[in-house]
Formats: C-alpha cells, structure tokens, sequence
C-alpha cells in the first residue's frame, strides 16, 4: 500500500502491474515521479538520467540507489539495503535468511557433471535482437550455480554482444536459454533454429532448448532461489543422454 508508482518493466509482484508507471525501462521522468508526491525513490545504478535523480532530489524527496545484483551475495546486500532504506531492517534480515537457505537447497539438488554442459543464454526481441550474454549479467552466476559453464562467458564476452552465426557455432553450447517472450517473437523453437548458425550447435541439433519468463533470469529477487532451481531440475532433464 506504501508504493505509489513503478517503473515499466516492474510486473511483480501481481499488484505492482496496476499502479502508475513514471519511466520507461529504468529511465525515469522526474515530473512523473514527483507528480506522484514520493516520499522516498528508490532506484539503482542503471537507473537514469542523472539530471531527473538530481532534480528530484533537489524537490526534497530522498532518493536511495542501490547496486544491480549479479551474485548471490550481491542480491543479500540489495535486500539489505533495501530493507534499511524503508526502515525494516529486521525483516531483510529475515528475508536473506530465508533467500540463503532456499538457495542453498537448490544447489544441494545441482549434480555434478565432467565435463560441465556449456549453456548459452540468448536474449531476443525477434531475429532483429539476438544477444548472447556473458560475464556481470545475473545468467552468468544462475548457469554455473546450476552446474554448467557460461560460454558466453567462456567466449570472452562481458556483458552481451550481438549474436553472430560464426559466434553461436564458436561457442557450440549443449543448452540454449532464451526467455520465453524472445522464443514467442521468433515463432517458438522452429523460429530459433532458422536462425543462421543456431541449428549447427550441439543445443540445435539435439533441441536442447530452455525458455523462461524474462523476470525470473535478467533479474535478481525474491523469486531467485524458485528460479535456480527449476533450471537445475530441467538441465537435468534435457542432459539425461550426457
């Protein structure tokens, strides 16, 4: 009952969706947010442009930025810090614990695999967007906790880079994740695989093909632990034949 607005990409949880939305992406408005009358902002590190956060600042409402997540670790310190700007500290306390424990069930669950899968995660918006992410993207720890190897990562990409055929066929990845948004804008996996270079690797050939809502993977939260292991479980499932 405390949030009075979001930004566009906030859709959980289920009650966040209604409310009025001040930025697109994390690109705010200052006159939309201060016409909400905030008594706190909350942002973080991509949030922009600088001028707005000044700008509301400068209007007398506290602005708290915190740091993008990319580790498990990194995303108990951002329920920490969150916690402590809205004045709960006790209850992020609670929730890490909580957080900590169910992340350290799921990897319990994670076997042990030589060599490693190697996993690409592609990020699309339709044929137009392909990117593959790599090293500092919230995928990078989610694979390797899951018990593969990012190779994006391993390609030496930081970030993302745009999806090449030589690069996808390079990175030859046993499992492709996409999010599911991506998959339906190409027309399901047929649409991926007419993609040059995507039916040529070893996730192609074999229709090793994972795809997940884009909040539960180019995000950390609450949802994380659920996320991890799921992705555990059904690596599992599609590498029965490794």
């Amino acid at each position: 009952d405390s949030v009075v607005a979001t930004d566009v990409t906030t859709v959980y949880p289920p009650e966040a969706v209604g409310l009025p939305v001040v930025g697109v992406g994390r690109f705010l408005s200052a006159e939309g947010v201060l016409a909400q009358q905030p008594t706190l902002v909350i942002g973080d590190t991509q949030t922009s442009p600088v001028d707005a956060i000044e700008q509301i600042r400068s209007a007398g409402v506290p602005v708290v930025i915190l740091d993008v997540p990319t580790t498990f670790e990194g995303l108990y310190e951002k329920i920490g810090g969150l916690a402590e700007a809205l004045g709960v500290p006790s209850s992020g306390a609670d929730i890490v614990a909580e957080l900590r424990s169910d992340i350290e069930t799921a990897l319990s669950a994670a076997p042990e695999r030589d060599p490693k899968p190697g996993v690409a995660f592609v990020y699309s918006r339709g044929p137009d967007v392909m990117l593959l992410f790599g090293s500092e993207m919230t995928t990078q720890p989610l694979i390797e906790a899951a018990g593969g190897t990012d190779v994006g990562t391993e390609s030496g990409v930081t970030g993302t880079i745009s999806v090449t055929p030589e690069a996808i066929v390079a990175a030859a990845p046993d499992v492709i994740i996409i999010t599911s948004e991506g998959l339906q804008a190409l027309g399901g996996e047929d649409g991926l695989l007419a993609i040059p270079g995507f039916a040529e690797t070893p996730a192609g050939r074999d229709g090793r093909i994972l795809d997940y809502p884009e909040g539960d993977f180019l995000t950390f939260g609450p949802r994380t632990a659920e996320s991890l292991a799921l992705l555990i479980a059904d690596l599992s499932a599609v590498l029965t034949d490794q």
